[in-house]
C-alpha cells in the first residue's frame, strides 16, 4: 500500500516496483507506474495508450499518485493534457549496449530525463568476463553520479549482439563465424554485482528500435522500422508500441536478406546477403581497392570514411551512395510486407545523414508499392534523433516497463 507524503517523505522505487499485486487495481497503478518511470513528462492519453488501460483507469491511479508524492503533474489543457512525472521518489535505471568492440551505458534517475553516459572501446570480442568486470565498474560510476548508489539501481536493460528467445530469455543464437562467449542466460549475469535487480536482455538492434520509439522520430508512431549499420548491418521492428522479436528472436535480420544469390559469402553461411554489401568492413574494403597502388591515406574505419565522404572524397562518397541504394532495395522488399510508418537509419551509417538517407530513399521509392508515398502521410526513411544511444536507451526503457519479479 501506498503511504501518504509527509514531511517530505521520498519513496524507494525499488520497494514500489517490487511489491506483488494483489489484485487487479494493484497490478494496473504498478503498470502506470512503470509507464511514467520509462517516459517521464507523458500525458495521461499518453499513458493509456502505453498501458492499454482505460482512460478512466489512469486519471484515478494518477490521482492516487500525485497524493502520495509520487508522482507530480504539471500543466496541460484539460486533465488528459496534463504531464506526469516522478515526484519524491528515488531509484536509477541502467540501459547497457555491448558491441563487437563498443560499450555503452546509460544511467538515469527515475525522477529524472536527464542521462548520463559513458563509452568505452571494445565489447564482446573481448570475452564476457572482461566487458561484464568493465560494465559493472561503469554502471556504478555512472549511479554515483546521479547522487545514488547500487542499492537504489531498479533495472538493467542489457543489448547484446544475438538472437534471445523471447519466451525463455536464453540466447537462441550468434553469428557463426564470431568466436564469441555468449551463451545462456544473460539475465543472470549481473546477479552478483547487483542482486535481486532484474536484467531484461535483447538483440541490441530490437533495442535501438524501442529507444528511437521511446525517445526519439519514433514517438507516438504504432508502426516503426530501425536499421542499425555498422560492422554489421541488423534491424528491430516496432509493432503496435511493441518489438517484433518472431518465434526464436530473429525477427528483423535484414542483413541476411539474399540481395544476389551468386554473390560473395556470409559470415552466416549464405551467400550474398546485404551485409556482404553494406557492412562497414566491406565498405572500408571497396575504398582501400579502389585506391590501391596509390600513396593516399586510407581510412580505416566506417567512421573514417564517413568523415572523408562528407569532404567530398568522390570515392568513399561512391561507396557510400551504392551502399544506401542497396539499403533501399532491402528496405522495399521488408516493407512491402510490413509497411511500417517510419524507416530510421541509425548506427555508424546513421551518421552519414543525407549522404545515405537520399539514395536510399530514392531505391525505396523506386522498388516499394506506390501507395506508400500517395498517401497524405507517406513513409519517411530518417537520420536516427538518438545515434549511437538509441540501443543503450531503449534498453533503459524496455527493462522499466517490463514487469518482472525476481526470485
Amino acid at each position: 500500500m501506498l503511504m501518504t507524503s509527509q514531511g517530505g517523505k521520498v519513496h524507494d522505487a525499488r520497494e514500489l516496483l517490487r511489491t506483488r499485486p494483489d489484485s487487479i487495481r494493484e497490478g494496473n497503478k504498478r503498470r502506470v507506474l512503470r509507464a511514467v518511470m520509462a517516459q517521464p513528462g507523458t500525458t495521461q492519453v499518453q499513458i493509456a495508450r502505453r498501458t492499454q488501460l482505460s482512460q478512466g483507469t489512469v486519471s484515478g491511479v494518477v490521482q492516487e499518485f500525485e497524493a502520495a508524492g509520487v508522482f507530480k503533474v504539471d500543466g496541460g489543457d484539460g486533465e488528459r493534457g496534463k504531464r506526469v512525472s516522478i515526484g519524491s521518489v528515488r531509484g536509477a535505471a541502467v540501459g547497457v549496449e555491448v558491441g563487437h568492440d563498443r560499450l555503452t551505458v546509460v544511467v538515469r534517475r527515475v525522477d529524472s530525463d536527464d542521462t548520463v553516459h559513458e563509452v568505452v572501446n571494445f565489447g564482446v570480442a573481448q570475452g564476457l568476463d572482461t566487458w561484464r568486470r568493465e560494465c559493472i565498474r561503469m554502471i556504478r560510476q555512472l549511479v554515483a553520479r546521479t547522487g545514488l548508489g547500487d542499492e537504489h539501481v531498479v533495472s538493467i536493460g542489457l543489448g547484446i549482439p544475438a538472437a534471445i528467445d523471447p519466451r525463455t530469455a536464453k540466447i537462441s543464437q550468434v553469428a557463426s563465424s564470431q568466436d564469441w562467449d555468449l551463451q545462456g542466460y544473460p539475465n543472470t549475469w549481473f546477479e552478483d554485482a547487483f542482486p535481486k535487480v532484474p536484467v531484461i536482455p535483447d538483440n541490441e538492434c530490437n533495442l535501438a528500435a524501442f529507444g528511437e520509439h521511446l525517445y526519439g522520430l519514433g514517438r507516438d508512431r504504432e508502426t516503426m522500422l530501425f536499421v542499425k549499420s555498422s560492422s554489421g548491418i541488423g534491424a528491430g521492428l516496432v509493432i503496435a508500441r511493441g518489438i517484433l522479436r518472431g518465434r526464436h528472436g530473429l525477427g528483423g535480420e535484414i542483413g541476411h536478406l539474399t540481395m544476389d544469390p551468386l554473390g560473395v559469402v556470409c559470415r552466416c553461411g549464405g551467400r550474398g546477403c546485404l551485409e556482404t554489401l553494406v557492412g562497414g568492413a566491406r565498405l572500408v574494403e571497396q575504398v582501400r581497392l579502389a585506391y590501391a597502388g596509390y600513396q593516399v591515406d586510407l581510412p580505416s574505419n566506417l567512421e573514417n570514411l564517413i568523415e572523408r565522404a562528407k569532404g567530398d572524397d568522390r570515392v568513399c562518397r561512391r561507396v557510400l551512395e551504392d551502399a544506401a541504394r542497396n539499403i533501399g532495395l532491402a528496405l522495399a522488399r521488408v516493407c512491402n510486407i510490413v509497411n511500417p510508418e517510419l524507416i530510421v537509419i541509425g548506427g555508424e551509417l546513421g551518421r552519414a545523414g543525407e549522404l545515405v538517407t537520399g539514395p536510399a530513399a530514392l531505391t525505396f521509392q523506386q522498388n516499394a508499392l506506390e501507395g506508400m508515398f500517395t498517401h497524405p502521410e507517406p513513409t519517411e526513411i530518417k537520420q536516427s534523433e538518438l545515434g549511437m544511444l538509441a540501443g543503450p536507451k531503449g534498453a533503459l526503457g524496455l527493462a522499466l516497463l517490463t514487469d518482472f519479479q525476481p526470485g
